[in-house]
């Protein structure tokens, strides 16, 4: 005979007192608490079965009571508390679950059939009021031959054939009026209670019936709900910021915080420290394989720092961004090289150093060109110099232009720091013979540039950056400062 697999492993595990979030499934192994519990003889449309008999070897053998072979060692052994091994339950699905308890009501729902009432018939002799109307009758037949009998005798008749008569009239008279006229009203009776009984029954089917198709109700707009927690929300944020974070992930996160704040409670010894640590190992490796980097909440990362931790799987979208912001960087740093390699060569005013600079650099590159002038000419490599750092004082003093602009100083409404600069460039600028502009470097020129630019009262640093651009070093200025009696908040 083949055996039934009908039986509902969760349903029969919920009647067992095992919930829900006890129950999952691995590799075709109902599991209970994480681990195996039995292995599922079938599986429609996932939910799992099995025959009661397999249901009942797996419970008593993972929950039945334990024979008792322990002696006394084993048993003063068991008792030592040891130290607690790192153990990880995977998270169940959420909408798995509903979905399962969804099908579980699904195929109760198909094999439930309304039972018919029974087709009405009707026993006198099984009806009570009926036995009691014809024991009433039998007692009123036999008064009423009695008295005939009485009052025959009375008149010298005494018991002959004519007082049978009479005494079987009156018997049939009573019992022709119990069957022609008590007996259809009993049976009208029996009926009507029949018909009511039959409308309750149905009633109570209907309504377990309805019962069980709320519940479906219920439960798919629960499954809506956590499909959109769970599912859609985790993609449209993935959508806006390129991280993918699935919800097993986030689960894993929030169990791994929650060990990290234990683990920097006051008071906590070191062993049970250890004992977090342990488990948050597990959870991490379990975040590792669903590719989210563990070591965002490694055991060397506080709570604090892993809360704030941004991960997630970079969806295509965010790889895509991300390439595009490399391409973007890459392309801005080769710009700013390329004017930076043009402002040095520039400056340069010995045509074949200039000439043997581009070769430098077409070869290997500015720092190289840079490092040549260096090593082979130093007034072409001042001069290069001068004009990166006066490129790069320029962008300093506008960055600090814009963070003065945007921050609560005082109100200045002289004139800006670019109008001063180049201002400054048209008084100081000199023509050289090969006919490019430039700003003398001597000594009294850079102190007149000082005064000048000191005498403007610009807002206190955007002063230093301008003497800056204009070919003053950090030097010069200091030495200018002590010289003037210029202090920094005076500046």
């Amino acid at each position: 005979m083949a055996t039934n697999y009908d039986l509902g492993i969760r349903s029969a595990l919920n009647s067992k007192g095992i919930d829900n979030s006890r129950i999952g499934y691995s590799n075709g192994y109902v599991t209970v608490d994480g681990k195996n519990f039995i292995k599922a003889d079938a599986n429609k449309n996932g939910t799992t079965y099995t025959s009661q008999q397999n249901f009942n070897n797996a419970w008593n053998s993972n929950f039945g009571q334990p024979t008792n072979q322990s002696n006394a060692m084993v048993q003063a052994a068991n008792s030592v508390k040891s130290t607690p091994q790192a153990t990880y339950t995977p998270p169940s699905s959420q909408t798995a679950d509903t979905l399962s308890r969804i099908n579980d009501f699904i195929n109760k729902q198909s094999q439930f059939q309304f039972t018919a009432p029974t087709p009405f018939s009707y026993d006198p002799q099984s009806d009570a009021a009926y036995q009691a109307q014809l024991a009433e009758a039998k007692r009123n037949i036999a008064n009423q031959q009695a008295d005939t009998n009485a009052f025959l005798r009375a008149n010298g008749q005494g018991k002959s054939s004519y007082s049978e008569m009479v005494a079987n009239q009156v018997a049939d008279s009573a019992l022709g009026s119990i069957a022609n006229n008590l007996v259809p009203a009993l049976m009208q009776q029996a009926y009507q209670r029949y018909n009511d009984e039959a409308n309750r029954n149905l009633q109570v089917q209907q309504l377990n019936y309805g019962i069980g198709q709320d519940a479906i109700g219920n439960l798919s707009s629960l499954y809506g709900l956590q499909d959109n927690e769970y599912f859609q929300k985790p993609i449209t944020e993935a959508q806006l910021t390129g991280n993918y974070l699935p919800t097993e992930a986030r689960q894993l996160i929030n169990e791994i915080l929650g060990l990290k704040q234990q683990a920097e409670a006051p008071g906590i010894t070191a062993q049970a420290r250890a004992g977090l640590s342990q488990q948050a190992d597990v959870l991490r490796g379990r975040l590792q394989a669903l590719g989210i980097d563990p070591s965002l909440y490694g055991s060397d990362v506080s709570y604090s720092n892993a809360s704030r931790a941004n991960a997630g799987i970079r969806t295509l979208a965010g790889q895509q961004l991300d390439l595009q912001r490399q391409g973007q960087a890459f392309d801005q740093k080769f710009a700013q090289e390329q004017f930076a390699y043009q402002k040095a060569r520039d400056a340069i005013s010995d045509q074949q150093w200039r000439m043997q600079f581009d070769e430098a650099v077409r070869q290997n590159g500015l720092s190289y060109g840079l490092q040549m002038l260096q090593e082979r000419n130093q007034q072409a490599y001042r001069e290069a110099q001068l004009a990166l750092a006066q490129d790069d004082n320029d962008r300093q003093w506008y960055a600090l232009e814009q963070q003065l602009a945007s921050s609560g100083a005082p109100e200045y409404n002289g004139m800006t720091a670019t109008q001063v600069l180049d201002a400054a460039r048209q008084r100081f600028a000199v023509q050289t013979n090969d006919g490019r502009t430039v700003i003398p470097q001597d000594p009294t020129t850079k102190e007149k540039i000082y005064q000048y630019v000191g005498s403007i009262g610009l807002p206190l640093g955007q002063d230093d950056q301008v003497m800056l651009s204009l070919g003053l070093t950090a030097q010069d200025i200091k030495e200018f400062d002590k010289k003037y009696g210029v202090t920094a908040s005076g500046k």
